[in-house]
């Protein structure tokens, strides 16, 4: 409320009750922090429209944002070298009409770290849940400087590489429709699997799965779109999926009558795992990643303008 209102006058608001967040009332004086793009505030039951912008928050910025080389200053930003071209480049349809460039894109602002999820760590923000990530990744040594959520989620059991940030933007634009970006898992299963169901999870299996809209929870029962699967082993597998479904590559696995015994996420939008050392462990995102993040904003800034 600072365009609106003194400090003080802020904080009295905050202390009537007048300003809630998300529905629920924020009575303490200082407020705390919010999500950008993601969290509703409102006064007075009434929306506060464009709250992010009044306060230097924006999707696009003006062209020629300058490049922030630190790697410890709330994650990496900077020009991308020749070693970006190795990596698995994001999604990018070219039928896709897209006016906002990478470096256009302001990051400085956010946080946007890497972690190895540990098993039994939950993808929730609740903090009355004792499993919950942000408790966890506070115990591993991480000190957010805003407000952090996890971009997407995996299975308590399933351990590998998970995204936080306090970007609001991202989980939108890496998750949603076109711009649902690859994610690579590495699974181990009970037996040895067979060259024959290797092809038959590359071409789709069907599976049944839950699925929530507008707080309700239905059934869906439907093949798996085709998918890329590689031998590592006898016994483990790679795949590499678009799609998002919940229990996805446990289902997947179980439709040939195999059993999932280990899952692990070794790479999400071309941001892989390394050079992470273990569960638990955790980086700011390097410039070349910083990146890949960009790209992403970018295309789904571009998405919605057309």
């Amino acid at each position: 409320f600072k365009s609106t209102h003194s400090r003080r006058q802020a904080d009295a608001l905050l202390e009537s009750g007048r300003v809630a967040v998300n529905g629920e009332p924020v009575m303490q004086k200082g407020g705390f922090l919010v999500m950008p793009f993601v969290d509703k505030v409102t006064l007075d039951g009434r929306l506060v429209e464009n709250w992010e912008e009044m306060n230097g928050i924006s999707l696009p910025t003006e062209e020629g944002e300058d490049a922030d080389t630190s790697c410890r200053d709330g994650g990496a930003t900077g020009s991308s070298d020749n070693n970006t071209k190795n990596r698995r480049q994001p999604n990018n349809s070219k039928s896709r009409r897209n006016d906002t460039k990478p470096q256009q894109i302001a990051t400085k602002q956010f946080q946007y770290i890497k972690y190895w999820k540990p098993r039994g760590v939950t993808c929730t923000t609740d903090r009355s849940d004792p499993s919950n990530i942000i408790d966890a990744i506070l115990d591993d040594g991480y000190r957010p400087n805003h407000r952090i959520y996890p971009v997407g989620r995996l299975d308590k059991e399933t351990t590998g590489l998970i995204l936080l940030t306090s970007d609001g933007r991202l989980p939108n634009s890496a998750l949603r429709m076109k711009n649902k970006q690859p994610k690579v898992y590495e699974a181990v299963v009970d037996r040895r699997i067979r060259s024959s169901d290797l092809q038959r999870l590359r071409d789709g299996v069907v599976i049944t799965t839950d699925v929530a809209r507008n707080g309700r929870h239905k059934a869906v029962t439907q093949r798996t779109l085709p998918c890329h699967v590689d031998r590592v082993d006898d016994y483990c597998i790679r795949l590499t999926l678009v799609e998002g479904r919940n229990r996805q590559v446990r289902k997947m696995t179980a439709a040939l009558d195999y059993v999932t015994t280990d899952l692990m996420r070794v790479e999400f939008m071309g941001i892989q795992l390394e050079p992470l050392e273990g569960p638990g462990d955790w980086a700011l995102l390097s410039n070349d990643e910083m990146d890949i993040v960009r790209t992403v904003l970018a295309n789904a800034a571009g998405e919605r303008q057309t």
